[in-house]
C-alpha cells in the first residue's frame, strides 16, 4: 500500500504536472503550425483548457514516474523531467481525445463533475471536429519537444499504436451494447478481457511506462515486452475498478453519473452477474439490463447486490493486485526495468473510488 511520504511525493508531483499546462498550450498556440491560424488556435485553447481539467492525471503522471524511476539518475535534469511533463500531458490530450468522442458515443452528461464538451450550447457535434484537433495538436507538440531526438519516430508509433488499439476496443465495447436486445452469449470473461486490453490498459498503461522507457533511451525489444506484459495487467485491474465505480460509486466522489447499466455494456459486474444468476435473476437480467427506465436501473443495481458482487469484487482486486506485484518480483535481476515503478502504479490505484 501507499506510505504517506509516497502520497505527497505524488502530490507535489501533480501539483508541478498542472502548473505546466498553461505553458505547454501557451506554446501550442504561438510555437507550431497553430499559429497560422489564431482563430482556430484560440479555440483549441479553449477545447483543451476545458477537456483537460478534472480527473486524476493517472496518464500523464505515469509518463514523467515511469522516466524518472528507470532514467540513470546521473542522466535527469530538470530539462529531461520537462521533457517527460509534456510528454505525459500529451498522453492525457489523447486520454481527452477518446473522451470527447466517447462522450456523445454513450449519449453521456457529465464528465468530472461538469458537463460533456458536446453537451455544451453551441458544441454539440461540432465536438468531433475538436477531437481532432486535440489530436492534432498531440503530434504539433511531439514535433516541437521531441522532433530532435533519435527515438523520436518509436515515440509517434507508440502514439500511433495505442490509437489504433483503443479504437479496436471502443468497437467492441460499442457493438457489445448496441447487440440484440436479448443476446449475452457473449458476455464472457474473455471477451471482457478482450475489450479492456484494447480499450483501456494500452493508452492507460502500456503507453506511459513505454514513452519512458524510450525517454530514458531504452529501446531494447524484450523489455518493452516485458514492460507491456505487466501494464496489460495493471490495466485490466484499472478497468474492473472503474466498472465497479461506475455502480457502486458516490457522484459526488466520482464527479460523474453511472451509465454502463442503461447503456447495456460488457462491464466486469454484468458478466460476473451472468455468471451467478439462477433462472429467474437470469430473466429479470434480461428484461432490465439495458433499459434507461429508471426503475429498471434500480433493479439491476438490487440484482448486484442481492449476488453479493460488491465482495465478490474486493476479493478480485486483492488477487489481482497480489498476482500483478508476484509477477513483478519475477523480474530478473538483468532487466533495465525496476520493480518499483510497478508497485508504485499499483499503489496509485489499489482500492481507488474515483
Amino acid at each position: 500500500m501507499a506510505t504517506n511520504a509516497s502520497i505527497s511525493e505524488l502530490q507535489r508531483e501533480k501539483e508541478t504536472f498542472q502548473d505546466l499546462l498553461p505553458n505547454v498550450i501557451e506554446t501550442l498556440v504561438k510555437e507550431t503550425r497553430f499559429r497560422n491560424m489564431p482563430e482556430v488556435a484560440n479555440w483549441t485553447k479553449e477545447v483543451l483548457e476545458y477537456n483537460l481539467q478534472g480527473g486524476k492525471k493517472t496518464r500523464g503522471l505515469t509518463t514523467t514516474l515511469a522516466y524518472e524511476t528507470l532514467e540513470s539518475p546521473e542522466n535527469i535534469t530538470e530539462e529531461s523531467l520537462k521533457v517527460s511533463r509534456v510528454v505525459g500531458w500529451c498522453v492525457e490530450m489523447l486520454h481527452a481525445y477518446f473522451l470527447v468522442l466517447d462522450d456523445i458515443m454513450d449519449s453521456s452528461t457529465k464528465r468530472r463533475g461538469v458537463p460533456c464538451w458536446y453537451h455544451l450550447p453551441n458544441i454539440g457535434l461540432g465536438a468531433i471536429n475538436d477531437s481532432i484537433l486535440i489530436h492534432s495538436a498531440i503530434h504539433e507538440i511531439l514535433k516541437l519537444y521531441c522532433g530532435n531526438m533519435p527515438q523520436y519516430r518509436h515515440i509517434v508509433d507508440l502514439f500511433n499504436e495505442a490509437l489504433l488499439y483503443t479504437s479496436m476496443g471502443q468497437h467492441l465495447d460499442f457493438t457489445m451494447a448496441h447487440r440484440n436486445k436479448n443476446d449475452y452469449s457473449l458476455f464472457t470473461l474473455e471477451r471482457y478481457s478482450s475489450i479492456v486490453k484494447y480499450k483501456t490498459a494500452y493508452y492507460t498503461y502500456k503507453l506511459p511506462v513505454c514513452l519512458g522507457l524510450l525517454l530514458a533511451n531504452k529501446l531494447d525489444k524484450e523489455t518493452h515486452r516485458k514492460a507491456e506484459e505487466i501494464c496489460l495487467e495493471i490495466g485490466h485491474l484499472f478497468q474492473m475498478q472503474d466498472d465497479f465505480i461506475d455502480n457502486f460509486g458516490i457522484e459526488k466522489v466520482t464527479g460523474k453519473v453511472g451509465t454502463d447499466i442503461q447503456e447495456g455494456k460488457c462491464s466486469w459486474l454484468a458478466v460476473q452477474a451472468l455468471q451467478r444468476c439462477n433462472p429467474n435473476q437470469k430473466k429479470v437480467f434480461v428484461v432490465c439490463y439495458g433499459s434507461p427506465e429508471p426503475a429498471h436501473i434500480d433493479r439491476i443495481r438490487r440484482l448486484y447486490e442481492e449476488l453479493d458482487l460488491r465482495s465478490i469484487y474486493h476479493e478480485e482486486e486483492r488477487k489481482l493486485y497480489n498476482s500483478v506485484v508476484e509477477h513483478v518480483r519475477k523480474l530478473p535481476k538483468e532487466t533495465s526495468m525496476s520493480p518499483d515503478l510497478f508497485l508504485k502504479l499499483l499503489d496509485m490505484i489499489y482500492d481507488r473510488k474515483n
